[in-house]
């Protein structure tokens, strides 16, 4: 009889917990290369991550959206 494996599939309660307690999604985007050191840049003035300055940007963006 062979022996069941072990390991893999998905397990309750693991993985890392997200964070602010939101689910985020992987979204690919392809920007000219100047602004991606421009938001490099900006990020690391802030003591964000480049994922955290994409995110603010966005959040002002729709929300000047939404003003007009």
């Amino acid at each position: 009889m062979a022996k069941k494996a072990q390991h893999g599939g998905r397990r309750p309660g693991a993985g890392r917990p997200p964070k602010e307690g939101i689910r985020t999604v992987v979204i690919a985007a392809s920007v000219p290369q100047d602004l991606a050191g421009d938001l490099d840049d900006f990020a690391q003035a802030k003591g964000w991550s480049r994922s955290k300055a994409v995110t603010e940007a966005l959040r002002g963006l729709l929300k000047r959206r939404s003003r007009a």
